[in-house]
């Protein structure tokens, strides 16, 4: 290739860049509660997404809002949260003249849609959120056909928060656990359940003492994006998968 036709594709490839920069920037600034709320805007079709609590944190509701975050939802054009974080309030009196949107938080995929779908019809995205929907459902499918192989034996006993999510993965949920410690008795209860599974939360571990009871699976999943790395709906589902499948074996 020649110099000249080397030098004009670098300049069109500058000019794209460029425009792909300003339609970032251009499109509405959408502030997020925590990294679930910003990853279910972003399944929406949201892509200029500021995230008020940090990602790393293990419990992200718990957060205590700075000043710099107040300034982050004042200019915010939508903001996207769930009510029940701890700076919520504070955080909704601050964001102006921005349409605020409380979604619901739950890892069920009928859920995540159907919210993400509230946040496209805000911002006009439903042709990207379209395109999202039918390749999570791909997944998803793919994710319970996974784990029915890996769990022939789908007896559970899951952390409160969890169980529709065990529900949904097909595994039968014969005792609930959490928040917090088991009492003696209730341990003791759900030892005699002899579960091949148990399943905790990650966010708020409450069935260590259980796993060390019994011969069973044990896996901690994750609802807010930030472990490991995790950013997207899809990156929580994989991450959820991949404890699972490792527990089996």
């Amino acid at each position: 290739m020649k110099k000249s036709a080397i030098a004009l594709t670098g300049i069109v490839l500058s000019l794209w860049a460029g425009v792909f920069q300003l339609e970032a920037q251009d499109s509405p600034r959408v502030v997020a509660s925590t990294s679930w709320t910003a990853a279910i805007a972003r399944a929406g079709g949201a892509r200029n997404i500021i995230t008020i609590a940090p990602p790393e944190l293990k419990h992200p509701p718990e957060y205590d809002i700075k000043p710099s975050d107040l300034e982050n939802a004042r200019s915010a054009d939508l903001l996207v949260y769930s009510g029940y974080e701890k700076f919520a309030q504070r955080l909704g009196e601050t964001v102006g003249n921005a349409r605020i949107l409380e979604v619901y938080t739950d890892n069920l995929p009928s859920v995540l849609k159907q919210e993400a779908k509230k946040v496209a019809v805000v911002l006009g995205t439903e042709t990207e959120y379209a395109a999202w929907e039918a390749s999570f459902d791909r997944m998803t499918a793919e994710m319970k056909d996974r784990l029915s192989a890996a769990y022939p034996d789908k007896r559970a006993v899951v952390h409160r928060f969890l169980a529709t999510q065990a529900e949904w993965l097909g595994f039968e949920v014969v005792g609930t656990f959490g928040p917090g410690e088991s009492s003696p008795q209730a341990l003791l209860n759900l030892v005699r359940l002899k579960p091949a599974v148990i399943i905790d939360n990650w966010h708020n571990v409450s069935g260590k003492a259980l796993a060390e009871s019994l011969p069973a699976s044990y896996v901690e999943l994750i609802n807010f994006p930030g472990k490991d790395g995790t950013r997207t709906i899809e990156d929580v589902f994989a991450y959820n998968q991949r404890q699972f499948l490792e527990a089996a074996r």
